[in-house]
């Protein structure tokens, strides 16, 4: 019986002893509290300005004037000849707000054009950006990206733009000498000469000029 009271005694005073422990180390803490978020979130963002605009730009046609579209803001409402120009032009502004960001405007198309009659119609672009700089023109269906090479944009020159937009302007040119004649009731159903679906893009990159 002795043996066992002493071991239960020992026990005991492990227990107290660990409690005291505890209790010591409450009395002695400190803690500290840190508000969060600490990191506000940056922008990166582009929208498009108004709609398209077709302009006929036809020699011996004065002035140049804009046409509109169709009932479906997708087929441009007038009938090409031989020798007729036109140029179609979309406004873009971009978004740019980080202390660490800097982007490029990419240029592409999602689907490819289709340049009827095949071999006498010729699609070209260039990308405007707000100083006035533009792309070297580009063959519709070929990707660009500006600025070009490893000058980016910074969201201090975006801040410096203002509102003013950035433009893809496309020049379309209707080649040959010879017209094709189709009876009138033929017209409505003609070839369209589609200019495929454009996609405009910003996006970030993390070198070259401008990056931090």
């Amino acid at each position: 019986m002795r043996a066992r009271r002493t071991l239960s005694l020992v026990a005991s005073a492990l227990v107290v002893a660990g409690a005291t422990a505890g209790i010591t180390y409450a009395l002695w803490g400190e803690d500290a509290s840190l508000a969060m978020p600490v990191v506000r979130s940056g922008n990166l963002a582009l929208e498009l300005v108004g709609t398209p605009t077709w302009t006929e730009t036809s020699p011996g046609v004065t002035p140049a004037h804009s046409f509109a579209m169709q009932g479906d803001q997708m087929t441009a409402n007038h009938l090409a000849t031989p020798g007729d120009t036109f140029t179609l032009r979309q406004r873009f502004r971009t978004v740019l707000t980080g202390d660490n960001l800097a982007a490029h405007v990419n240029v592409r198309w999602a689907s490819p054009p289709n340049l009827v009659p095949a071999g006498r119609v010729t699609a070209t672009y260039v990308v405007t950006m707000p100083d006035g700089t533009s792309s070297a023109p580009r063959a519709v269906g070929s990707p660009v990206t500006v600025p070009a090479g490893t000058d980016n944009i910074t969201p201090a020159e975006v801040a410096a733009w203002g509102t003013t937009p950035w433009s893809v302007t496309v020049t379309l040119a209707y080649t040959g000498t010879s017209s094709v004649v189709v009876a009138p009731t033929a017209v409505g159903s003609a070839p369209v000469t589609a200019l495929g679906t454009v996609v405009v893009e910003l996006a970030q990159v993390r070198q070259g000029e401008g990056f931090s």
